[in-house]
């Protein structure tokens, strides 16, 4: 990770979180890989419950602990733990919602979208971001390993996402998203 302010000037933070439909309409909210905590304290003023914060990185954690404390945001809880490999730790249908920014890229996405299945209410929300697929990006993983938007929406159709939006949401200047809903009866 590059420092917190370079990284933290690559998003327009409020225009995704908005065009992603983080607000207070959400009460639980779980964010897979929070690192320097450049979306998560802006999601926890938006959000009326928890946000389950989760980073394997101790030194990007630390200082996302430290920055939510200088804030007094106390509905964060933060935990440290390899998510890919042993989970979240949460019970099943405990949250409203689920970020995965940048994240799904990693080598095996489906678990990460399986295990946000799992935590996600009936009805619940899932919304990830990416690096558009271009090599004009300033940051972001090898586009050999970067996720298009079709990619994404594959992904979630197969994970037992039930609406997978169709067009990816543009999140300029470097970023798309995609939005998917857990079926209300799930």
């Amino acid at each position: 990770m590059p420092d917190a302010a370079y990284w933290e000037s690559l998003f327009n933070v409020g225009l995704i979180l908005d065009r992603m439909g983080v607000d207070d309409s959400i009460r639980d909210l779980a964010e897979f890989g929070c690192g320097y905590g450049t979306f998560t304290l802006p999601t926890a003023r938006r959000i009326t419950g928890t946000l389950y914060a989760f980073d394997v990185d101790d030194t990007a954690m630390g200082l996302a602990r430290s920055r939510a404390a200088e804030a007094d945001a106390a509905n964060i809880m933060f935990l440290q733990r390899d998510f890919v490999d042993e989970g979240t730790g949460l019970p099943d249908a405990c949250v409203d919602y689920v970020m995965l920014f940048n994240i799904l890229h990693h080598e095996r996405p489906g678990e990460l979208t399986r295990e946000t299945w799992r935590i996600l209410r009936p009805g619940g929300k899932v919304g990830a971001i990416h690096w558009i697929h271009s090599a004009a990006t300033p940051r972001g993983p090898s586009l050999e390993i970067r996720p298009k938007p079709e990619a994404l929406i594959r992904l979630f159709r197969e994970s037992g996402f039930y609406r997978p939006q169709p067009e990816p949401i543009e999140l300029p200047p470097w970023h798309y998203g995609i939005l998917a809903v857990k079926s209300p009866s799930s």
